[in-house]
């Protein structure tokens, strides 16, 4: 039991995605991934090193890497939150962020509070 406890609170989450160069399925961790974009069925993961896989499923999908600190920012992004370094106020109750690399991302409005609290 002590095992599979240590296993649990040690486990880092991964995802499986495709390599698009060869077709190879790879894992990555959360840690990672800085966007999910959507894709239909498929996903487009963009890393922090300027990489791109896909993987199976839509954005509903990922929504239990959520603990991890990828939130859902809008109707095509998964934002990983420790890749942001800055947002302000947008246009109409939206929200502007900011990513290491710099990058910005529109969160829409529905998303806007849950993603100030966890910036906080």
């Amino acid at each position: 039991m002590a095992d599979t406890l240590e296993e649990a609170v040690v486990h880092v989450p991964q995802l499986e995605v495709i390599d698009p160069t060869n077709d190879r399925r790879i894992k990555l961790s959360c840690s990672d991934v800085l966007a999910i974009e959507a894709m239909d069925h498929l996903s487009k993961v963009h890393t922090v090193d300027n990489k791109v896989y896909f993987i199976k499923g839509r954005l509903k999908d990922f929504a239990k890497y959520t603990p991890h600190g990828l939130f859902r920012i809008n109707n095509s992004f998964i934002l990983n939150l420790s890749e942001v370094n800055g947002f302000k106020s947008g246009r109409h109750a939206r929200l502007e962020v900011y990513t290491t690399d710099g990058q910005r991302f529109i969160v829409s409005r529905h998303y806007a509070k849950q993603i100030k609290e966890a910036l906080q």
